[in-house]
C-alpha cells in the first residue's frame, strides 16, 4: 500500500513538473496577430477600391432597374390588349396607380429596349432610358457611348439631347436650303440653256436670211425692167428677206438682253445667298459666344460659392484648432513630471514646425 502511494505521488509530481515546463499559450500574441490581419485588410480598403465597389453596385442596380422597367412595360402592353376600350385610364389608376403618361413610358421602354445587347444601354437608369426615347433608335447606342450618358444627371442628359436635336434641325434646314438653291440654280441653268439654244437658232436663221437677202438683191438686179411680174415678185422676196432679217436681229438682241439679265439675276441671288449665310453664321457665332459667356458666369458663380464654403470650413477648423491648442498647452502646464512635460513640449514644437513647413 505504501509503495502504491509513493508511486502515485511520484506520478503527480512528474505531471506537475511537466505542466510547469510546458510552453504556455500566449493569448496576447494571438490577439496581436488577429489585429495585424485586420489592420492589413483595412489597409487594402483604399478609396479607389471602395469607389470601384460602389460603381459595381450602381451598375448592377441600374441594370436591375431598366430590366424591371422593361418587364413592367411588357405586362402593361399585355394588360392593355385585354382591358376594354375606354377603361384603360381607370384600370391604371385603380390597379397600379399609374398615369397614362407613366404607363406609356414603361411600354415604350419595353418596346425600344427589349433587346439589351449593348452594355452601354444596359447601364442606363430608368429615367435616362425614358429621356433617350427622343433619340432615334438607330442612333441611341452611339449617342450613349459618345456622351457617356450613363454617368450624366437627368438635366445634363436632357441638355445633351436638346443640343443634338438642335444641331440636327440646323443640319436639316441647311440641307433643305442647299437643295432649294440647287434646284433654283438648275432652273436658272436650264433657262440660260434655252436662251442659248434660241440664240444659236436665231443666229443661224439670220445667216440664212442674210443669204436669202443677198440672193434676192442679185435676182432683183438681174430682173427685167420694173413693172413686169417677175421683177415685182423679186422685189417682194427682197422685202420679205429684209423683214425676216430685221426681226431675227431684234429677237437676237432681245435674247442677248434676257441672257444678260438672267446672269445678273443669278449673280445677285448668289451674292444675296452668301450675305444671308454670312449673317446666319455671324448670328450663330454670337449665340455661341453668349452661351459660352453664360457658362463662364455660372462657373464663376459656382466657384465663388465653393470658395465661400471652403472659407467657412477653414474658419471652423482653424477656430477649433486654436481652442484645442490652448487647452493642450494648459494641460501640459499642469504636468508634474518634468521629463514628460519636456518630451511633450518637444513633440508639440516639432508638430508646429511641420505645420509651418506645409503652409
Amino acid at each position: 500500500m505504501t509503495t502504491e502511494k509513493k508511486s502515485t505521488t511520484t506520478k503527480k509530481s512528474q505531471a506537475a513538473k511537466t505542466k510547469e515546463t510546458a510552453p504556455k499559450s500566449t493569448p496576447a500574441k494571438t490577439a496581436m496577430v488577429t489585429v495585424n490581419v485586420e489592420e492589413t485588410t483595412l489597409a487594402n480598403r483604399t478609396p479607389d477600391v471602395i469607389a470601384t465597389e460602389i460603381r459595381d453596385i450602381d451598375q448592377k442596380a441600374r441594370q436591375h432597374a431598366i430590366r424591371s422597367a422593361i418587364e413592367i412595360g411588357e405586362k402593361l402592353i399585355e394588360a392593355k390588349a385585354l382591358v376594354k376600350h375606354g377603361d384603360w385610364a381607370n384600370w391604371l389608376k385603380e390597379n397600379v396607380n399609374y398615369s397614362q403618361s407613366t404607363a406609356n413610358n414603361f411600354m415604350r421602354v419595353a418596346t425600344e429596349y427589349k433587346e439589351l445587347n449593348s452594355q452601354a444601354l444596359a447601364n442606363l437608369s430608368y429615367s435616362q432610358a425614358v429621356a433617350l426615347l427622343s433619340v432615334k433608335a438607330e442612333e441611341r447606342e452611339a449617342f450613349v457611348e459618345e456622351n457617356n450618358a450613363a454617368e450624366m444627371s437627368a438635366r445634363e442628359l436632357q441638355a445633351a439631347i436638346k443640343e443634338k436635336q438642335e444641331l440636327e434641325s440646323l443640319l436639316q434646314q441647311e440641307r433643305e436650303r442647299i437643295k432649294a438653291e440647287q434646284m433654283a440654280l438648275e432652273e436658272e441653268r436650264q433657262q440660260r440653256a434655252d436662251l442659248q439654244r434660241d440664240y444659236e437658232y436665231e443666229t443661224e436663221l439670220r445667216k440664212k436670211f442674210q443669204d436669202d437677202l443677198i440672193k434676192a438683191q442679185e435676182a432683183a438686179a438681174k430682173a427685167p425692167a420694173q413693172g413686169t411680174a417677175e421683177s415685182k415678185a423679186k422685189a417682194v422676196d427682197l422685202r420679205k428677206a429684209e423683214k425676216a432679217l430685221s426681226e431675227s436681229q431684234q429677237r437676237i438682241a432681245a435674247l442677248e438682253a434676257d441672257m444678260k439679265a438672267k446672269e445678273e439675276e443669278l449673280n445677285a441671288k448668289v451674292e444675296a445667298a452668301v450675305k444671308e449665310r454670312e449673317k446666319e453664321m455671324a448670328e450663330q457665332a454670337r449665340k455661341r459666344e453668349e452661351e459660352a459667356a453664360q457658362q463662364v458666369a455660372e462657373l464663376q458663380e459656382q466657384l465663388r460659392k465653393n470658395n465661400n464654403t471652403a472659407a467657412i470650413k477653414v474658419k471652423l477648423h482653424f477656430d477649433a484648432l486654436v481652442g484645442d491648442f490652448k487647452e493642450l498647452i494648459g494641460a501640459v502646464a499642469l504636468l508634474e513630471n518634468e521629463e514628460q512635460k519636456k518630451a511633450i513640449s518637444e513633440r508639440l514644437a516639432a508638430l508646429c514646425d511641420d505645420m509651418k513647413a506645409k503652409l
